[in-house]
């Protein structure tokens, strides 16, 4: 959307598109810890190990964003997200790599830090 894009219109804003990737890591803890026996009920943001914008995205684009748990340490989480880019303008559009991005989130029990007692299944 406009509101998105930076003043090289129509590229989108990489601060934008980040916030978007962590909404996504964000969406991945919360669904590892509603569905699993952890006495943790949320977990925030604590850094950004890595990201990486391979292509600029467009206004207009449809984007896809995949989330996967990657690592659990003792009480915090870390999430790989990698973005995708579809182009509307064209017939056959393929999807394009777009970014990649490491996140790790802190758990949460109450208002306090805790250790989430989960494994990772190989």
């Amino acid at each position: 959307m406009p509101e998105h894009c930076n003043f090289r219109m129509p590229q989108i804003f990489g601060g934008a598109f980040m916030a978007k990737l962590d909404l996504c890591a964000a969406a991945a803890c919360s669904e590892l810890l509603q569905f699993s026996d952890s006495p943790c009920d949320n977990a925030v943001t604590y850094k950004v190990l890595d990201i990486t914008f391979h292509k600029a995205a467009q206004m207009g684009d449809q984007i896809f964003l995949e989330a996967e748990i990657v690592e659990l340490r003792n009480n915090s989480i870390v999430v790989q997200v990698e973005a995708y880019r579809q182009p509307r303008d064209q017939k056959f559009p393929e999807r394009i790599h777009t970014a990649s991005a490491k996140f790790v989130f802190v758990t949460l029990q109450g208002e306090k830090y805790a250790p989430h007692r989960l494994t990772l299944s190989q």
